[in-house]
């Protein structure tokens, strides 16, 4: 679907921490290069519907009123053309009980609604309680045909409102995110104690201090709120400018100069985007002061794209002399994602050499000054380089980007530069995405192509030093003597890459940290998701002192161990990663038309190494799968992973006839098909990427995806969210020493005997103290989206979970329990997605609880007595990931 929902902006407390996951600089969403998403008329008559209940401290009369003054303060700028409606009320009162069509609809209603959480427990439902969260706003309905917002939303958390002067404050703010402008920094950040930046390039004050926050020189949209007095509600000169620059009055570019220029990295030709250029009044330091975000006007990642590394800096003062300089953004959260400056922060200025021989001064700056009406073009920063042997400032989470002596390939993409992550790895392309610290194999799988000594949560802002050597065939990056966040002790290892054998070393000098990962993948455009982990360092070898172990990656996606400090074994190891210089290629090709369909027999996907699937190349390519189905069968077709927007279709394989299609029925905007045959039919499944719904291959997108196919025979159950059904079994079964005639199958993905539950927060206290329980995936689950079946059979029964999801989720999860006979339970995965969960049976009614047991060590395990393995997820941070999928377990009678 192309009219498509976006994601919100958040503003939180200052001292409340990061925000996330906010939106930023510049515009607040790009659709596409040099055209932002804007609401339509030149932004005139923007609509709103408030909500029909209190506000925290406000009365409802009261609420309405800030919000439109709030929405008052913005119209109010002379140099734009905004304004604003009243479009009138929302039709209910809008609490923790009915707020789920209003933040996630599931089309376009007509409403723009701004929400009065008057409790707070929509915010502590959604953040936590205490979360800090002040509120979230932004276009919610957008169509890239036209570029156009559709509707937008917001929601207010009122009890963190002391009275309306702080409600105010926070309203503009957020109906700023609305109106589609992002964060900003100018000013905000030398205010915030987190940070304590300088007024010029750091470490230079170069235009003193401020004064006290009361001065109300702080940009409304800087991303963190300093309370009542700070003038939130108050514009700066950088919040007119770029509502300005969205919404132009007429004689607005006429009126105000501007200054244009691009930021290039020390190699003085790559463009880098997401660094923020400030431009300061000589004059006026601190309230005439612009920024942007140098590539804010783009949503491309590639240098090639014209807007990459490119700023504009408007609403200037006609005459004024600006001093221009870059400044790293260390905290909030941002759509154009800032980056670690690969240099230190420096002016613009004429004479600047930057790195082109010899290193600029970079507290030197030139003014610059344009007349009414102009533009001055061509002020360019080219970044000192960082120096071998120099401290990296990688700090807790942030990255370097530096540039290759040599070109180096990771999975047949050749790259000059590379990311220097905090946390103990390289990526290639891009930036790793915060969060940066999980430990799980998605985290090494998604994302751009990585090489991780040791993914861990590094800090080397609480000691130790990053730094890199190179030589003309060798790069070597070092993490030296660095603390994990919060836990301390020392974390001592490199990489290094070698441009003739096209290979990666690992060398670990002295290790204390407490879980991590290591291992090479080829990112998420190339990774099926479900590759699975392994021994990097064999413990039936014995090596020679400094003799390397090889780790083959030849056709493999990824290689990688996940590990704790009971069983990290990579210290004083040394570790080659060779082979995979190499591209992948789709192996069912060519089947780009039905005549040409690959013949499968079910269940199919295409997760493992010798099913590698993709559209390529981008408009020109679509896929056909052929199989046969019996009537009475239940299919599931379904894109389980991908990183583009597909579309699948079901064709009459004999006819030709397209009988169904799909575009975002699954995960994200991932495709999904849950279908009944009425009869015996040969079939078709075509893979394509939108807006390809003829599947002649003419989509926009594509990449490497994962296709599940799968038929299952059986009654669907009336589950839904948090249900029990009785169902008979065809046989009775033995479980824990007892003949059972009945299971109650429940939505959580649990079976019980003698009682339904409907507990969905799976714990190892209520699996002991419960019924006797066989838990596939005890989670917080959703049947209400997906199918549960029950399939009888003479000697069996088999319970089907089918694309059911995790509540407040759409990735699907597939899993079925096969209760066999003499009390034998067969437990079956398909792809699943990796969440929380509890998994295990038991006897139940009090028993001690035994401990957990690795159930990926082996397949089989005895069929009484309580075992278990807890997959857990806390404050975001997955401490055992989920590692079970495309797995079989048995527990049987032990002889």
């Amino acid at each position: 679907m192309r009219t498509t929902a976006l994601r919100l902006a958040v503003f939180s407390c200052a001292l409340a921490g990061l925000a996330a996951p906010a939106l930023a600089g510049g515009p607040l969403s790009i659709c596409h290069s040099g055209q932002p998403f804007l609401w339509p008329g030149s932004g005139a008559n923007i609509p709103w519907n408030p909500d029909q209940g209190d506000l925290g401290p406000l009365t409802h009369a009261q609420a309405v009123a800030e919000v439109g003054a709030a929405f008052g303060t913005w119209a109010a700028v002379p140099t734009a053309s905004v304004s604003y409606l009243d479009a009138g009320e929302l039709p209910a009162d809008v609490d923790v009980t009915n707020f789920v069509p209003y933040l996630f609809p599931d089309a376009p209603d007509g409403l723009s609604a701004i929400v009065f959480d008057h409790t707070g427990e929509i915010f502590d439902l959604l953040f936590g309680p205490g979360s800090g969260i002040l509120g979230f706003a932004g276009p919610e309905w957008v169509d890239p045909g036209t570029c156009r917002i559709l509707e937008g939303v917001s929601f207010l958390n009122g009890p963190a409102f002391a009275d309306a002067t702080a409600a105010r404050d926070v309203m503009v703010h957020e109906f700023g995110h609305y109106t589609g402008l992002a964060h900003t920094v100018v000013n905000g950040q030398i205010y915030n104690s987190n940070v304590g930046d300088t007024s010029g390039p750091t470490p230079f004050d170069t235009f003193g201090r401020p004064g006290p926050i009361t001065n109300d020189l702080v940009e409304t949209m800087y991303p963190f709120y300093f309370g009542p007095g700070s003038g939130s509600q108050t514009l700066e000169a950088d919040d007119v400018s770029i509502l300005s620059t969205l919404y132009p009055a007429a004689g607005f570019f006429a009126g105000s100069a501007s200054i244009t220029g691009r930021i290039l990295a020390p190699n003085g030709t790559t463009p880098l985007t997401g660094v923020n250029v400030i431009a300061r009044n000589l004059a006026d330091p601190f309230a005439d002061a612009v920024s942007a975000v140098s590539g804010d006007f783009t949503a491309s990642a590639s240098p090639s794209d014209p807007l990459a590394g490119v700023y504009r800096l408007n609403g200037l003062t006609p005459g004024a002399q600006y001093a221009v300089y870059v400044d790293q953004i260390v905290e909030g959260g941002f759509s154009t994602p800032p980056i670690a400056l690969p240099g230190p922060e420096e002016f613009y200025n004429t004479g600047d050499s930057n790195n082109l021989g010899t290193p600029d001064d970079p507290s030197v700056f030139t003014p610059v000054s344009a007349a009414a009406g102009g533009t001055v073009s061509g002020v360019n920063v080219v970044f000192n380089a960082f120096r071998p042997g120099d401290p990296l400032p990688v700090g807790d989470e942030g990255f370097v980007e530096l540039f290759l002596p040599f070109s180096f390939k990771v999975c047949g993409q050749a790259f000059d530069s590379v990311f220097v992550n905090a946390n103990g790895h390289l990526t290639f392309g891009a930036a790793a995405a915060f969060p940066d610290f999980l430990i799980t194999a998605n985290a090494i799988l998604e994302g751009p192509p990585r090489i991780a000594p040791l993914r861990a949560d590094l800090d080397q802002s609480a000691g130790g030093e990053v730094t890199f050597d190179q030589t003309s065939n060798e790069f070597t990056v070092r993490w030296d003597a660095v603390p994990e966040f919060l836990i301390g002790g020392s974390n001592t290892f490199k990489v290094t890459l070698t441009r003739s054998t096209n290979q990666a070393t690992f060398e670990y000098d002295g290790l204390t940290a407490t879980g991590g990962l290591a291992g090479l993948s080829c990112g998420g455009g190339l990774t099926s998701g479900f590759e699975k982990e392994q021994e990097l360092r064999s413990r039936h070898h014995d090596l020679a002192d400094h003799e390397f172990q090889d780790v083959n990656l030849n056709k493999r996606t990824a290689a990688f161990e996940i590990f704790t400090a009971s069983d990290n074994d990579l210290d004083g190891a040394r570790i080659r990663l060779v082979n995979f210089k190499k591209g992948f290629e789709d192996v069912f090709e060519d089947n780009d038309t039905l005549a040409h369909a690959t013949h499968v027999r079910l269940p199919f996907d295409t997760s493992s190494l010798d099913r590698f699937s993709a559209i390529d190349p981008v408009g020109g390519d679509v896929d056909f799968y052929r199989f046969s189905a019996k009537a009475g069968d239940h299919l599931a077709l379904e894109v389980v992973r991908g990183t583009f927007d597909s579309t699948i279709g079901v064709f009459d394989a004999d006819s030709g006839a397209l009988l169904a299609s799909n575009d975002d029925g699954g995960g994200g905007v991932l495709s999904r098909l849950l279908l009944t045959a009425n009869t015996d039919l040969n079939l078709a499944v075509a893979v394509s990427a939108y807006p390809d719904f003829a599947f002649d291959g003419s989509g926009s997108e594509g990449g490497r995806y994962v296709l599940y196919l799968r038929r299952y025979r059986g009654t669907v159950l009336p589950a839904g969210d948090d249900t029990a059904t009785a169902v008979p079994l065809a046989r009775p079964f033995s479980f824990q020493g007892q003949s059972w005639n009945s299971v109650f199958v429940n939505s959580n993905g649990n079976l019980t005997f003698g009682t339904g539950s409907t507990d969905f927060g799976e714990s190892v206290f209520d699996l002991v103290m419960g019924p006797p329980r066989i838990a596939p995936l005890w989670d917080d689950l959703d049947a209400r989206f997906g199918l549960v079946l029950a399939e009888p059979g003479p000697f069996s029964t088999s319970i089907h979970y089918v694309s059911v999801p995790e509540f407040f989720s759409d990735s699907p999860n597939y899993f079925s329990v096969h209760l066999l006979p003499f009390g034998t339970t067969r437990i079956e995965y398909g792809p699943t997605a990796r969440s929380d969960s509890l998994v295990g049976i038991t006897q139940g009614s009090g028993v001690a609880d035994p401990g957990e047991t690795d159930l990926s060590a082996r397949p089989f395990f005895g069929n009484r007595g309580t075992i278990y393995e807890r997959f857990s997820v806390t404050d975001g941070l997955v401490l055992e990931p989920f590692d079970l999928s495309f797995r079989d377990l048995f527990f049987v009678p032990l002889l």
